[in-house]
């Protein structure tokens, strides 16, 4: 079984590597790369072409909406969430009609986020898991 491939994009290094090792526990997962701001992000979608991109909402040069768009023109069939500490601040709206998956909170359990991933590229739970 191919994993689906997931990029994390946090200006927060240490949130991106516990992140990393939560998913990389998963069978069906593989952490493809990181980026630390927007611009990053876009670089790195680009080059990698992962499956999903969990992505936060404030960083330091770029925020999510502004590079979610560009990486949606070009990396067609990438899944974006949103990733945020700050779920009250963000219209749900402004998320679906800009082509994103949803909202994921940082604190939220790990097996809800696993499970928003698998369910946006059509994947089920894995035998195992």
């Amino acid at each position: 079984m191919t994993p689906i491939r997931v990029v994390l994009v946090d200006d927060n290094a240490g949130f991106r590597g516990r992140m990393a090792r939560l998913l990389q526990l998963q069978s069906d997962l593989e952490v493809a790369g990181e980026a630390a701001d927007g611009r990053e992000a876009i670089t790195k979608a680009r080059e990698l072409r992962p499956d999903v991109i969990l992505m936060d909402f404030r960083m330091t040069s770029m925020d999510g909406f502004t590079a979610a768009r560009a990486i949606l023109k070009d990396v067609p069939g990438v899944k974006i969430f949103i990733l945020t500490a700050y779920p009250g601040a963000l219209d749900r709206e402004k998320i679906s009609s800009n082509g994103l998956q949803g909202l994921l909170i940082k604190d939220q359990p790990i097996g809800e986020i696993v499970d928003a991933i698998r369910k946006s590229v059509g994947a089920g739970v894995p035998p195992g898991t």
